[in-house]
């Protein structure tokens, strides 16, 4: 049995079309995580992508898959994001499509859905899916701010030295025991060489290593570490 995360994620002020670059960054909105467990990620990928429905439905604006490749905590594990432009907005989400009550034919058989997730993104973030580093933290509840002004701190130096990278913080709402108290840490870029390249210059002691550094004196438990290769599956017209 294969299993991976569905992640139905909800960014703000995202541009309705396929040239998701063109995104600028921002802290509103929201987003909706639902994991699920699939015997063949790769089919219901397919699945997705002829059941444009599926995410019409639920009124998103934009939405997409990541594919861990490292990390993995089973086999053919990812997740299929769908981003808004509010919290308003997302929270009538699974009011309008939930797939626990009303399944979509063509996907009940690949997949089943365990739990769901709403977060709120704590800095501003562009929605530019690439490949992708995502930790799951725990951070006192004190220490919050300071550690998501350490990460955007992190992500003015890494573009000031000429990368194309996007980091993100974003926290849990109504997780339930699963996500309760962690916080989503997210670092983007176009593609793994692109990533690597960073990471390079972040072990060889590159500046803008020691905000990130200082924020993450502040976790007090790093819960996953995963790599993930993302993209954009649909549109809203």
């Amino acid at each position: 049995m294969k299993y991976f995360i569905l992640c139905l994620l909800a960014f703000a002020s995202l541009a309705t079309q396929a040239d998701d670059h063109a995104n600028v960054a921002s802290s509103d909105g929201a987003f909706i995580t639902m994991m699920v467990q699939s015997d063949d990620p790769m089919a219901y990928i397919d699945a997705l992508k002829s059941n444009a429905a599926v995410f019409e439905a639920s009124g998103t604006d934009a939405a997409g898959y990541c594919l861990t490749r490292s990390g993995h905590d089973h086999p053919g594990q990812m997740f299929i994001w769908n981003a808004f432009s509010s919290l308003e907005l997302a929270m009538q989400a699974p009011l309008k499509y939930d797939p626990m009550l009303s399944p979509e034919q063509a996907l009940t058989g690949l997949r089943t859905v365990k739990y769901g997730v709403t977060w709120k993104p704590l800095n501003p973030f562009k929605l530019d899916p690439g490949y992708e580093r995502m930790l799951r933290v725990e951070v006192p509840a004190q220490h919050i701010a300071q550690f998501v002004a350490g990460i955007a701190a992190a992500e003015q130096g890494v573009q000031s030295a000429g990368h194309d990278i996007n980091l993100g913080v974003f926290e849990g709402i109504g997780g339930g025991k699963h996500e309760a108290n962690i916080l989503h840490v997210r670092a983007v870029a176009q593609d793994a060489a692109s990533l690597g390249k960073v990471l390079d210059e972040y072990y060889a002691g590159a500046s803008f290593g020691a905000p990130w550094n200082e924020a993450f004196a502040l976790v007090t438990e790093v819960r996953s570490d995963y790599m993930q290769e993302c993209a954009q599956l649909f549109a809203a017209q």
